[in-house]
């Protein structure tokens, strides 16, 4: 982590990178993420990135990392917002800090951080993400298809240090996005291969699979305990135990198996 220092009078520009693929994304919401970053109170410059051929959003992320011309870079979804100040304090916090990656969030040690991202406490961070390109190298990675964020997130906190301003973004959900078209296999699938890489790459996060595995089965139960699948849920509910015993985990299981026996009557 660079030392801390004070901020200059002269405000650096910022390239805000917004990755849009009209697939997933209204027009609309993207003329109003754009507003958002120019409304903000220090200089941008925009560079959006069509996803034409639907490479997703970690290619459209790394071509606009590629076409960003300043030190600070910020990263905006299409369909998400910014407060008016939401750079400003970012650059305010990181002079102060001397840390290469800001996020949205309340104060936490990187070990912290590391942990939280990996197992799936923190979520919903891309946006507010804004880093200091002369203290953090690392890329999206493209064979990602889900995650490829908390990847970054993982590798650039470890680099370059991470600090922290709240209330940054408001994150708009709707159905036509990535996520809600996301199978359920894939994204089990793609939480694997998530693991695999994150461990090989930022090794404090090895302590905490346990943990990952345990939630990742956990909402795997859920999920196929809504569908009517209770064989398959009491399955992933034992899978679950096997690596983090939680006393939610214990309760989803007997219910599957309660409505599983109730089911063979």
């Amino acid at each position: 982590m660079a030392p801390p220092q004070t901020r200059s009078d002269e405000d650096p520009v910022v390239s805000v990178v917004i990755p849009y693929s009209p697939e997933h994304t209204p027009k609309s919401m993207l003329r109003e993420a754009e507003e958002s970053a120019r409304n903000q109170t220090i200089p941008v410059d925009i560079v959006t990135v069509a996803d034409k051929n639907q490479r997703g959003p970690a290619w459209a992320r790394n071509e606009g990392l590629n076409r960003a011309e300043t030190r600070y870079v910020a990263f905006l979804d299409a369909d998400d917002l910014w407060t008016t100040d939401k750079l400003e304090r970012q650059l305010d916090r990181m002079a102060a800090t001397g840390a290469g990656l800001c996020v949205e969030g309340t104060s936490r040690t990187t070990e912290d951080f590391v942990r939280d991202v990996f197992s799936g406490r923190l979520d919903s961070l891309t946006s507010s993400i804004l880093v200091d390109t002369d203290q953090v190298t690392v890329t999206f990675e493209e064979s990602l298809s889900r995650r490829e964020d908390h990847l970054l997130l993982l590798e650039a906190a470890t680099q370059g240090g991470v600090c922290f301003c709240p209330n940054l973004v408001d994150v708009r959900k709707h159905e036509g996005g990535l996520s809600a078209k996301t199978s359920r296999k894939l994204h089990f699938d793609s939480n694997v291969q998530f693991a695999e890489l994150a461990t090989e790459r930022v090794p404090q996060t090895e302590q905490h699979l346990d943990v990952f595995y345990g939630s990742l089965h956990y909402g795997q139960g859920r999920r196929r305990h809504f569908d009517g699948q209770y064989r398959a849920a009491v399955d992933s509910f034992r899978t679950s135990l096997a690596f983090d015993v939680r006393l939610k985990t214990v309760a989803a299981l007997l219910l599957s198996t309660t409505r599983l026996l109730t089911d063979r009557r």
